[in-house]
């Protein structure tokens, strides 16, 4: 985003404080406007590299227009986004995925006339920089990131006759494969029984540990205990509240505004913070 695409001039980053460890993606003021309601309204968040970070909150919170925000699909009304240092508010998606930083969505968008793989090979043919390769190359990729995901054995199969948490699979699959620096990880443990956020969750650890920042929403507050470093919980377009996750879940703002009395009441009879909401 230019100063003459955009109300406001972009912010600038604060110098970083000494031993401070320079944020790998930094967002300055983020606002998205739709019409006179700011989706997502003045939100900083800094996210260093290797993190796992959660962000929770009601629905209409502003969590999946944050990401839009972030990967190109909307552009600001406000504020900067930088990542590794430099802005990248205002760049076409394509360019943002070029940069290193893939995503996923709530609806999963497989490629409905072709195979798995075929799928997973799309990421690694318009990925990131470090992706981008031709067919052949591509199909190797796409074989490594599909075994990444436990989808190895489900590769040739058409996208129909895969299952809804398969195509979650693949939808994470596709994303790796355009080799990201940073994922965005959109609800993918939506819609599963507890067996299938267990192997999800294995999947997710499975690519951090490759080296990949993970920037992920859920509603699984099991998920944000067990795999998240930090939490953010967005209200209105607004951070509500930061920190480790298990303080952010015992919150009183964050249990009345999104968790509710029921999730409180079972944090104070069996002190289990691995609910799910």
């Amino acid at each position: 985003m230019n100063e003459s695409s955009s109300p406001h001039r972009p912010l600038q980053a604060d110098l970083p404080l000494a031993g401070e460890v320079k944020p790998q993606l930094e967002l300055l003021g983020v606002t998205k406007r739709f019409g006179g309601v700011a989706a997502v309204d003045g939100v900083n968040l800094r996210v260093g590299k290797g993190e796992i970070l959660g962000i929770i909150g009601p629905n209409g919170a502003g969590k999946t227009t944050l990401l839009n925000c972030i990967s190109g699909v909307f552009r600001l009304d406000g504020g900067d986004i930088r990542w590794e240092g430099a802005s990248i508010a205002g760049m076409a998606p394509h360019r943002v995925a070029r940069l290193g930083i893939g995503r996923t969505f709530q609806i999963v968008r497989p490629f409905g006339s072709m195979t798995a793989r075929e799928n997973a090979a799309i990421g690694a043919l318009f990925g990131s920089s470090d992706a981008r390769k031709g067919p052949k190359e591509a199909f190797e990729i796409a074989d490594q990131v599909l075994e990444l995901v436990g989808l190895k054995a489900k590769a040739g199969r058409p996208v129909a006759a895969l299952t809804i948490p398969d195509r979650k699979r693949l939808e994470v699959a596709r994303a790796v494969a355009t080799r990201p620096h940073l994922l965005l990880l959109d609800e993918v443990m939506a819609g599963l029984n507890n067996v299938e956020i267990d192997e999800a969750l294995d999947m997710v650890r499975t690519v951090h540990a490759t080296g990949v920042t993970v920037l992920l929403i859920e509603h699984v507050m099991r998920v944000i205990v067990g795999i998240c470093d930090r939490a953010i919980v967005l209200e209105s377009g607004r951070v509500l509240a930061e920190g480790e996750p298990e303080v952010v879940l015992r919150d009183e703002r964050v249990i009345q505004a999104y968790l509710g009395e029921r999730y409180a009441k079972r944090l104070r009879a069996s002190g289990d913070e691995d609910g799910t909401n």
